[in-house]
């Protein structure tokens, strides 16, 4: 949004946000409200769900919530449709953000798992960096190009995503920890290219049972105290790595915004 929401097309099209930062700051800030709400429930319903059906469903509520942002028309109510259709979105995206490096966790290799989940983190720059070049290529079209494209364009991203899940396998962990040893064995052996007799398939699964076993989260349900636990686990110690590296993260991201505007000034 920091490429439209200043921008006079944007501002014909919702008044309210026409040289009022208050304004300008719900309507970016509210995207945010929504991710907190989708990672909320998946933190609640993750388990159930499974990851493929997760990761699906967050790209379909993205598109969903895009949908309605770019159909808005000026007028009375615009605003209003406006914000739900971003809250939609973020609720779709949250979804997605707390799915997508577990399931990614899952189903990769303990020998390259760092490196794919760090290759992961550094997309978010790729994809910022796509979005500042839309923007500034849009400023160049007619009024309603300028601000419905760059929005539109997230549904290219949630199509594909939700797509390509449809051919990939389920997480091996989530299916033992359901007790579908059968079909994890299965999702393994295809996610190794292997037969699921091989012998390096029984014993990845056998380290997998045991890991499940350890942690405490036999049938799908680990307790929300676990979360303040050390031990062998090390449950907390992992969640405040993962909150403190975005927290940080967001802090850096106001950081360059503030400079950025007083660049401009």
């Amino acid at each position: 949004m920091s490429g439209i929401i200043s921008a006079p097309e944007f501002n014909n099209a919702f008044p309210q946000t026409r040289g009022d930062s208050t304004w300008q700051g719900f309507v970016t800030a509210i995207y945010e409200i929504g991710c907190l709400a989708g990672a909320i429930f998946q933190l609640s319903f993750g388990d159930v769900l499974g990851r493929r059906r997760a990761i699906i469903m967050g790209g379909l509520i993205m598109i969903i919530g895009v949908i309605i942002q770019v159909t808005a028309m000026p007028g009375k109510g615009a605003m209003a449709q406006f914000i739900v259709g971003r809250t939609i979105t973020g609720v779709g995206n949250g979804i997605n953000t707390s799915t997508i490096p577990t399931y990614q966790a899952e189903c990769s290799k303990t020998t390259n798992r760092g490196l794919l989940i760090c290759i992961e983190g550094s997309v978010i720059a790729i994809g910022t960096l796509i979005a500042y070049w839309i923007d500034f290529g849009a400023s160049y079209g007619p009024p309603d190009l300028t601000w419905r494209f760059p929005i539109a364009f997230q549904i290219i991203f949630g199509a594909f995503l939700s797509g390509v899940m449809l051919f990939l396998p389920e997480s091996p962990r989530w299916l033992m920890t359901r007790d579908r040893h059968d079909e994890a064995m299965t999702s393994l052996a295809a996610l190794r290219g292997h037969h699921r007799d091989d012998e390096e398939i029984k014993l990845e699964a056998s380290v997998i049972s045991d890991s499940i076993r350890a942690s405490g989260h036999i049938g799908g349900n680990t307790p929300f105290r676990a979360l303040l636990t050390g031990g062998k686990t090390q449950h907390l110690r992992r969640m405040l790595l993962g909150a403190s590296s975005q927290f940080f993260q967001q802090v850096c991201q106001l950081s360059d915004c503030d400079e950025r505007e007083e660049i401009a000034n």
